[in-house]
This record gives structure tokens, C-alpha cells and sequence, in this order.
């Protein structure tokens, strides 16, 4: 192999291109580089990513700035961190649906932190969060996206050899980015840790390569990125120095032992290095050696070597690069799989819904809020008796009954059905909608302008102008921001107008007398109803039967809270006495 040598190394001229930290800024944040990792426009030429999450491949943007920084890790730059934005930049396809009208009453970070972890062989590893983030919110518009998901979660689940494949791969992508980032105050030795990233890529192409044989999903696509990489020329000459790396020479030793099994003596007998074409002999680094000491270059023999790691390493750093893009997708595939395992170990159950385009009848059974784990409480699951997907459903019963959590896990339920991962059900049959929007009561802010009744006008004005035919419409105490009279007559309004536009709705109420006239009358036809199931002690048991709640319980609450006329009294006869 010929080494060129410059008198200026590329790691050099690749730290030129460093940004200095302004006055002031952060030292301890990510790196940055007048080198962007991800380009706005796609790029004709450069890494091929395998797309594991859509049907056609979407494109991504310029990554020959990544293959840049890759480079100037591989010599020994600083990087810790510049990968998560190439991660970050993964292309997902458009989606109808708007992330401020459900996202932060779904709590989603939450629900990454504690459901969807990346668990392998009992150990939870720190996966991306923001993609994960970004996948959740952004469930495809097209349903080939949605169903190409499912096919990778079906064959995960049905072969075990498989999903160990993916976290082999997975573990293999995580080592070799951790090579690249490698400070040189951890491994000061450059050629130790030029080895380490060779060895981290050789292994985590060989599992691509090797694993997911027979896939029928889109997992094919990594298969096919390992052979494509172990089929080239360059392939070959890493496999070479690697082994001969580990393998540079075979030393004969003499040992005499005393009776008391010590080493009395120590003989070297010979020593032959492997013979390889890749790496110059011993005479052959000797006479390179004194070649360049002649024409002015000053090295020693590592230098040879670091020169021809390089070399060896330049051809593939697209290829590396490709590697590093598939954590995303890896990692929403396994974050799934951990939220299924947590699920079981509780002893409840996940699907893959069946998704219906137009019309269709709902079927949702054992439904769980995974929010409440959270909460370290195992779920009540429960089943949704509304088979028609487009009924006006009026939620009725006490507090704490579990109304909030039913919705939440509802709208969970459509986001992670239409997304394309499991959902909180053990069996699930959902019709497809182009948004969701979901309103639940939360606490005033200090900042808001209008009053309460101002407040749930908005609310209201926002669902109406977020609304499309077909839409899932999930609101929690509807009008319970002002007066019972006022607020009656604005429900009605609503339940009068939603059907018009044939929604997915769910509605839950305290007010009882307008459900129960609801209820009777059947003002619009697509209207339903269930309320909180109590026990023969009149306790919610966290199941929902049709009909309309007769009381809130109120009294109970209040015997619970102390809030009764005969502790009121004992609490203002002990102030007058005292």
C-alpha cells in the first residue's frame, strides 16, 4: 500500500474548521462545528441510510458533512455528542396530525421515560428521547407507513432469533460510536484507538450482515447495508489489518519450572511475523523509514501504521455513517418491545391494532393507561362497549372513577395505533382519523387573560377550528367552567353540531340532568353513553357499562374529605369555645 504523507495532517486541518465558543457560552454543552452534520437539501451523492421506518425510503438531507466529522473523530477529534444531530435529522413522513392539540396532556416525555425503554437482557439503556418524541407525534399520513411498523413489531415478536439480531446490531452501533467519541485523555494511544473503532465497525457490520436472514419486513434493509459494506474492497483490507493486528507475530518461548512449579528460567527460541500484503515488513518499514528521513519527514513507526488505519479507514466512513443513522429507527423498534415486556411483567397485555379506513365497527378490550405507571400502579384495564366508531359517546360517574385516565388512554391508544407500535389493549380495532384533539381539564395559568367561562369558550372555538370529518374529539368536563344553567346550554350546542362532521368523540360530564334529558330524547343519532360501574358498596371499580351515572357520589367524597355538617360544626363550636 502507498502512504502518502503530508506536513500537515487532515485531523490538523479538519480542527481549523472548529467554531470557538463565543464569549459567555456554554463550555460544557455539545460541540459545534462550522461543519454541519446534516444538510438542509438532500444530497445526489454520499451515505445510503436503510430506512426501517416507511415503506419507500424517505430522503434524507447532505450527510457529507457528517462523513466529514466521522473522518475527524476517526483521527482523533473531539465529537462527543455531534452524532445525536445526525440521529436528530431523521426523516419522517408527513403526518395530518398537529402536535400542540394532544402532546402535552399526553405527557409524552413522560411516557418515553418510563414505558417505552430500550431494555436488553434486564438492562435499560439510555435511548434517544427526541426521536422518540418525534415519532410519537408525527404518526403518518399514508397507511403503508403505519402498516410497515407493524409487519417489523410482528416479526420481532414472533421470532425471538431475530430481535436478538436487532439488539446485537443495536449494542454493535452503540460500541462504535463510542469508539469514534473517545477522548484521547481516556486512550492517549492514537493506533489503540484507530484498532478500537475498526474492531467496533467490523462487529457491527458482521451482526448487520449476518443477522435477519429470511426477514419478510423492511429489518431486510439492514441485512442488506452489512453485505453491501462486507462485499467491497475496502472491506476486505479492514478485515486484513485487523487481523493482523491482533495477530502481528508468533513468539517460540523456553521455560524451565523448579519443583515448586516456579519459572527458574525464561528463552526466547524465535519470533516469525505474519506475512500479510497490507502491512510492510520490518526491513520494509525500515527502508520507508530512512526514505522519508532523507526527504525531510521526521516519524516514528507507529506513525506508518496510524497512516495506514487511515487510509483504511477513509473508504468507509459514508458506510459509517449510514450505521450511526439507524439508531433512530433501531431504537423505536426496541423502545416498543420494552413497553410490551413492562406490560406483561404486569400482567396486562399489548397489541397491534387493526386500523380500518372509512367505516368500521371500534373494538377495544382491556384498555390500560400506561401514564399511571408513572405513578408505580399497575392499571385497571377495562373495555369499551361502543362498537360504532363514529357515536357521540357521554362519559358519566364520580371523581376519581377513573373518566380522565379512560380518555387519556383512548387518545394513547390512536396516536400509538396510527404511529404503528403497540397499543395499551389487548385486543384493538380502531378506524383511522386525519387529527386528533384532545382537551383535558388542567389547573388556571396566571398568565391567561379570560375567566374561567372565557377559558372553556376557547376551548371549545379551538376544537371546532381543529376539527375535520372523521377526527378523534377527546374533551374532559366539558363546560365545567362556568355555572350549571350556561353551561348546559353550551353542551348541548356542541353535542347538537359535532355529528355533523361524523367525528370519533368522547365527552365526559357532571352534568347529570342534561346527559340523563340527552339520553331520553336522542337529539342527534350517533349518541352514547357509559358511566363509571360501582360496586354493591358504591365504589368505582374502574369499569365503564352503558347508561347515564344517577349520582356523583359527592356525599362520599365529602364523608371522606371530612367535609359533612356535623364535622363543620365540631370545627366552629371548637373556635367559639376557644
Amino acid at each position: 500500500m502507498r502512504l502518502v504523507l503530508g506536513r500537515r495532517s487532515t485531523s490538523e486541518s479538519l480542527r481549523r474548521r472548529r467554531r470557538a465558543l463565543p464569549a459567555g457560552a456554554d463550555a460544557g454543552g455539545p460541540p459545534s462545528f462550522y461543519v454541519q452534520p446534516v444538510g438542509a437539501k438532500p444530497a445526489l451523492s454520499g451515505p445510503m441510510v436503510p430506512d426501517l421506518l416507511h415503506a419507500e425510503p424517505r430522503a434524507w438531507g447532505d450527510l457529507r458533512g457528517s462523513s466529514e466529522l466521522v473522518r475527524f473523530a476517526f483521527e482523533g477529534g473531539d465529537c462527543e455528542g455531534v452524532f445525536d444531530t445526525l440521529i436528530e435529522a431523521l426523516p419522517l413522513a408527513p403526518s395530518t396530525f398537529d402536535p400542540a392539540a394532544f402532546a402535552s396532556q399526553l405527557y409524552l416525555d413522560e411516557l418515553v421515560r418510563s414505558s417505552l425503554r430500550v431494555t436488553i437482557e434486564g438492562a435499560h439503556l439510555d435511548a434517544n428521547a427526541k426521536v422518540l418524541r418525534r415519532v410519537l407525534e408525527t404518526p403518518p399520513a399514508h397507511a403503508i407507513d403505519g402498516a410497515t411498523r407493524q409487519r417489523v413489531l410482528a416479526e420481532l415478536v414472533e421470532k425471538p432469533a431475530m430481535r436478538g439480531d436487532l439488539e446485537r446490531v443495536y449494542l454493535a452501533v452503540r460500541r462504535l460510536r463510542e469508539a469514534l467519541e473517545l477522548s484521547t485523555g481516556t486512550e492517549p494511544n492514537l493506533v489503540r484507538r484507530k484498532v478500537g473503532v475498526l474492531v467496533a465497525l467490523r462487529r457491527c457490520v458482521e451482526a448487520m450482515a449476518d443477522g435477519f436472514e429470511g426477514a419478510q419486513s423492511v429489518l431486510s434493509r439492514l441485512r442488506d447495508l452489512g453485505q453491501r459494506v462486507r462485499g467491497r474492497e475496502a472491506w476486505s483490507r479492514l478485515v486484513q489489518l485487523v487481523d493482523v493486528e491482533g495477530n502481528l507475530a508468533t513468539v517460540d518461548v523456553r521455560l524451565r519450572l523448579g519443583s515448586d512449579g516456579t519459572i527458574r528460567g525464561f528463552g526466547v527460541l524465535a519470533i516469525r511475523e505474519t506475512e500479510t500484503s497490507i502491512l510492510p515488513g520490518p526491513i520494509g518499514r525500515f527502508f520507508q523509514r530512512m526514505l522519508s528521513f532523507l526527504r525531510g519527514y521526521r516519524y516514528g513507526e507507529s506513525e506508518v501504521v496510524v497512516r495506514l488505519l487511515e487510509e483504511v479507514f477513509a473508504p468507509l466512513a459514508d458506510d459509517v455513517v449510514a450505521i450511526l443513522a439507524s439508531t433512530g429507527p433501531i431504537e423505536t423498534y426496541l423502545a416498543a418491545l420494552g413497553f410490551r415486556d413492562l406490560a406483561r411483567a404486569k400482567g396486562l397485555e399489548v397489541c397491534l391494532p387493526e386500523i380500518l379506513d372509512g367505516e368500521g365497527e371500534r373494538a377495544i378490550e382491556r384498555l390500560f393507561n400506561p401514564l399511571l405507571f408513572l405513578q408505580d400502579v399497575t392499571p385497571i384495564p377495562c373495555d369499551v362497549p361502543v362498537p360504532r366508531h363514529d357515536a357521540l359517546v357521554v362519559i358519566t360517574g364520580p371523581n376519581s372513577g377513573g373518566k380522565t385516565r379512560l380518555l387519556q388512554s383512548l387518545a394513547l391508544t390512536q396516536l400509538l395505533g396510527q404511529v404503528g407500535l403497540f397499543v395499551p389493549a389487548a385486543q384493538a380495532r380502531i378506524v383511522r382519523a386525519p387529527n386528533l384533539f384532545l382537551s383535558l381539564v388542567t389547573d388556571g395559568d396566571a398568565a391567561q387573560v379570560e375567566g374561567r367561562l372565557g377559558t372553556e369558550l376557547m376551548r371549545i372555538r379551538q376544537l371546532f377550528e381543529q376539527l375535520q370529518p372523521g377526527s378523534v374529539a377527546i374533551l374532559d368536563e366539558l363546560c365545567s367552567g362556568t355555572n350549571p344553567n350556561e353551561g348546559e346550554d353550551i353542551f348541548a350546542m356542541v353535542v347538537s353540531l359535532l355529528p355533523r362532521l361524523r367525528p370519533q368523540v368522547f365527552v365526559s360530564t357532571h352534568f347529570l340532568g342534561l346527559a340523563a334529558r340527552l339520553d331520553r330524547e336522542r337529539p342527534v343519532e350517533s349518541l352514547a353513553f357509559l358511566q363509571v360501574e360501582l360496586d354493591p358498596e358504591e365504589k368505582p371499580t374502574y369499569q365503564f357499562v352503558p347508561g347515564v351515572a344517577t349520582t356523583s357520589l359527592a356525599h362520599k367524597v365529602a364523608a371522606r374529605l371530612g367535609v359533612t355538617e356535623a364535622e363543620l360544626s365540631k370545627l366552629v363550636e371548637a373556635k367559639l369555645r376557644g
